[in-house]
């Protein structure tokens, strides 16, 4: 009873402090100084039919001039065409309160074409060198803050420098050598860092390396803060399993076998039907995640029921590793790239569980490999950095990670029982 008060009232605190938050967040900002009206922000060019479009042109030394195309009216052109005060001040009361260049505008300059207004403004120091020729737009990533980007625009599109291509995956860009473009549905991600450089094998990795020194030291810095409270309950998981044999004497290998087969066909089947009924399409993402899980958590069990009698501890270890590889590939061949991290670090967990169990029959205490699954849910913030629960930071956010440590003891147990088995050589 003591527990349940317990964990209800570290859920209960953690509920609160996110409504408060969310109760307390900024309207999204725009991209596109002018292109508005949009959540939280009435002004707009007077007489613009649509948003509009946001070029970002980005020079040879990091600079950049950003030029918004808003359509108008045929009346409002012709004002404009006769007067330029009034398209001056047109432009000057369509600014939003929040845009994403806000306080760094230096030049701006507004021009009718058709019946369309051109504002052109500059914005110094977008892109910074990286490694090697690498370029790095680093600009529009927020860091831990609770901004939020709102497109408004119909399309946004980041032109970099000519003779360059852009060498890294932008979340929801199509990519066409030097433009990365956001269009339709597409939302433009908080923490979106962009590369550029002589493209190709190396124009990649350096450019990935650039990301990486830049994220580096934060990522880090949150994986340690805000996965250190799961990583110590992980870490106890290990422990128990390591030492409770609690039903070996109630399952053969071959029973154990059926049941995490069944578990893992029945968890994978589950999570594309849910997923495929809350989207009514293709299944979201991260159903595929977890069902991707449930087929590598029955290619194990079974794999390891066949095959393990002989691979010894470090064989289940590649086995587990093989494992989690293979549900990684599922994801990927059916919901395409990101994989997720949380799901696979935690699958990874689940299957070490494998070779704990079998290292522990065997009398000894296998630290290395509890000590490697109580380290994944670092990992797995450290891969998502910088995050933040609403502004509060990884440590909270490392609170809502209990679930998944769960997770790992429930699943995770199963397997153990079977490496157990297998050490005994008892089928």
């Amino acid at each position: 009873m003591r527990r349940t008060r317990l964990a209800f009232c570290c859920w209960f605190v953690v509920g609160t402090l996110c409504v408060t938050a969310a109760a307390g967040a900024p309207p999204p900002i725009q991209l596109c100084g002018v292109c508005g009206p949009s959540t939280g922000n009435e002004a707009a060019i007077a007489g613009a039919t649509g948003h509009g479009t946001l070029d970002i042109y980005i020079d040879d030394a990091g600079d950049s001039r950003w030029e918004a195309r808003v359509p108008v009216t045929e009346t409002a052109a012709e004002r404009y065409r006769t007067n330029a005060t009034a398209l001056e001040a047109a432009v000057d009361d369509a600014w939003a309160r929040y845009h994403a260049a806000d306080g760094d505008v230096r030049t701006v300059d507004s021009r009718l074409e058709d019946e369309t207004v051109v504002v052109n403004y500059t914005v110094d120091d977008v892109a910074s060198r990286g490694v090697g020729d690498a370029w790095l737009v680093e600009y529009f990533a927020v860091g831990t803050s609770n901004t939020r980007y709102g497109r408004v625009a119909d399309r946004v599109t980041v032109h970099t420098p000519e003779g360059t291509e852009i060498t890294n995956r932008v979340p929801a860009a199509e990519i066409d050598g030097t433009a990365a473009t956001w269009t339709d549905d597409a939302e433009f991600d908080e923490q979106t860092y962009l590369t550029y450089g002589s493209g190709g094998v190396r124009g990649t990795v350096t450019g990935y390396a650039t990301i990486g020194l830049e994220r580096g030291p934060t990522a880090l810095d949150h994986g340690v803060s805000g996965g250190l409270f799961p990583a110590v309950l992980l870490g106890l998981v290990g422990v128990v399993i390591g030492r409770i044999d609690t039903g070996i004497d109630a399952f053969d290998a071959a029973t154990l076998e059926r049941l995490i087969v069944a578990v893992g066909a029945v968890g994978a089947g589950g999570f594309l039907v849910v997923g495929v009924a809350a989207t009514g399409a293709d299944p979201a993402p991260g159903a595929v995640a977890l069902a991707a899980l449930g087929v590598g958590y029955a290619l194990l069990g079974s794999t390891a029921r066949r095959f393990g009698d002989g691979l010894e501890t470090r064989g289940l270890v590649g086995l587990s590793i093989l494992a989690t590889v293979a549900a990684t590939g599922v994801t990927l061949l059916l919901a395409g790239p990101p994989v997720y991290a949380f799901p696979l670090c935690f699958g990874a967990a689940t299957a070490l569980c494998l070779p704990i169990g079998y290292a522990a029959e065997r009398g000894r205490f296998p630290i290395g490999l509890v000590a490697v699954a109580a380290l994944t849910p670092v990992v797995a913030i450290a891969s998502i950095a910088p995050v933040s629960l609403f502004g509060y930071g990884p440590a909270v956010y490392g609170v809502l990670l209990v679930p998944w440590v769960g997770s790992v003891a429930v699943f995770g147990y199963p397997l153990a029982l079977l490496g157990r088995r297998l050490a005994l050589g008892v089928d």
